[in-house]
Parts: C-alpha cells; structure tokens; sequence
C-alpha cells in the first residue's frame, strides 16, 4: 500500500467486495485542496480503478470540514505563475482531472460530505456519481468573488441554469436543504449518522456485479458527454485563466490583489480581503464556524 501524506487511503471488504476510502486529510486547513493533496488523491483514485477487488469508492474529508477549496497560500503551494499562457500549457487543469480519476473512474464514487464543501472541494464532490451531505454541509462558489469562474460546467446539468448562474454571480453559499433541493447532492443525513448510511450505500453497491455499475455509468455518463459538458469545461477554464492572468489594473480586487495580500500578511488576511464586503452573506458560514456542538 503507498503511503500518504495529505490522503488516507484504506480498503474495507463490504459485502460484495473491496470499498475504498479515501480520506482528505489536512483538517488543519480545512483539507484545503493542495497541489500534493490532488497529486495523492489522483493517485489512490487510479489505483483504486485498477484494483479488481475494489467496486465502489467514497471520497470524504477528516476533521471539520469535506474541504473548503484550492489551497490559496502561496506560501504552501509555493509561487504560481498567473500567466494565462504558462497556466494553460503546464498546470493539470481541474476538470481534466476530475474526468479521468472519476467521472470516467469505472468503479461508482461516492462523495461524503460535511460542513464546508466550496469551489474546488464542491468541484470534488459534484464530479462524484453520488454526493450523500450531512445536514451541516455548505455549498458555493466564494472564489466568483475575486472574478474566478466556476469551471465546473456540471452546474447547470445539476442545477439547472438560473441556480448556476445565482451561484455563480454572488458566491454565496447555500445550505444542505437549498442544496438538495436543486439537485446538487443526492440525499441528506444526520451528522452523526453519516459514516453509516454511506457505509449502507457502498456496501450495497458492492453486492452487484461489477459489469452492471461500469455499464450504467457509461451510459448515463454519455448523455452528458454527447451534450458537450466537457467543451463547455474547458472553454470556462480558459475564461478562468485569462481572469487570473490579468493585472490588478485590469481587474481590480481579482486573483494577483488576493495574491498579493496573501503572500504578505497570510492565508487568512487573503480570505477575509477576498470576503470583506460580503458580512451579511456569510452569516451561514460564521455561524458554522461558531457551532459548539461541531465535531471535531
């Protein structure tokens, strides 16, 4: 078994067979996407594919949160150019990796998700074949805040367009409830019970012949590709580079202001630059972070 260090990854024997789990694991930051976390989680997802005895695989995060998105902190994730050239020809860009390692994962992925679950974590969870949210799960886009797009173009199959476009014009977050009712998760649970009822799923998922899962997901998966989901993603990511790439002349308050603030006060300072104008918005979220029942 390789070893991790930002994922935990472990195969338990279900009822039919192997279930993976694959663990985020940086709690300290909110399992904050990193260029080594993504590194590992694609690793343990392709490993997972490849393994016979493997048949469905969950996705979940340690600690307090599913994860709170891309790694910001220059100083963690070390210098990015925010050359829309240099970006575009030697960054993985997000949505072809998400296709590979689960979209066209042949084994079904479950997301299990709790408390926040934003931009590039809720990338993870809506690319998944099933999200299961606990009741404390918070979904959005913050980063349309500092002009990034939300590449991940599933949104408007998921949601429908005039949620997309909500979304995606205020960053705002939305609820577990909000969530399920546009059909961005797949079913609630109680915090408490979350571990269980996903267990329940995989296991049961585990107990059909292997050929019958992989043929479904191929051909509902289909509908979706014959549509031109995934031109529609690229074409957004490009959007999302060239807003990056962009001067804080051409872009006031954009990603090179959050970056400059970042790189000289911290991760913190960054975010609340980022979110400063949006008190009333963010209420929800304060009011997770405040939750003195919340589980560690």
């Amino acid at each position: 078994m390789t070893d991790y260090e930002d994922i935990i990854y472990e195969v338990i024997e279900g009822a039919g067979g192997g279930i993976a789990y694959i663990t985020l694991n940086r709690p300290e930051r909110l399992n904050a996407l990193s260029r080594k976390l993504l590194s590992e989680l694609g690793d343990a997802l392709e490993a997972s594919a490849k393994d016979n005895n493997v048949l469905c695989i969950v996705i979940k995060g340690a600690g307090r949160a599913f994860s709170a998105g891309y790694d910001m902190n220059v100083q963690s994730q070390g210098a990015l150019s925010r050359d829309a050239v240099t970006m575009i020809n030697n960054r993985p860009d997000p949505t072809e990796m998400y296709q590979r390692w689960i979209w066209n994962n042949p084994k079904p992925v479950i997301a299990q998700v709790h408390s926040f679950t934003l931009a590039g974590g809720g990338q993870v969870a809506s690319h998944c074949d099933i999200t299961i949210a606990s009741e404390d799960a918070l979904f959005g886009y913050p980063p349309a805040r500092y002009a990034s797009v939300a590449t991940y173009m599933i949104w408007p199959e998921l949601v429908g367009m005039k949620k997309a476009k909500q979304l995606a014009f205020t960053g705002n977050m939305m609820d577990a409830q909000d969530a399920l009712r546009v059909g961005l998760i797949s079913e609630i649970v109680k915090r408490e019970d979350l571990d269980e009822e996903v267990w329940k799923l995989a296991n049961t998922i585990s107990k059909l012949p292997p050929a019958s899962t992989r043929l479904n997901k191929r051909a509902i998966n289909h509908y979706y590709e014959a549509q031109g989901m995934f031109q529609s993603f690229e074409f957004a990511e490009n959007l999302m580079y060239a807003s990056y790439s962009a001067s804080p002349e051409a872009l006031p308050h954009g990603m090179q202001d959050v970056d400059r603030v970042t790189e000289k006060e911290g991760m913190r300072a960054g975010f609340q630059y980022m979110n400063e104008a949006y008190t009333d918005e963010d209420a929800i979220a304060r009011g997770q972070m405040k939750r003195p029942d919340r589980a560690p």
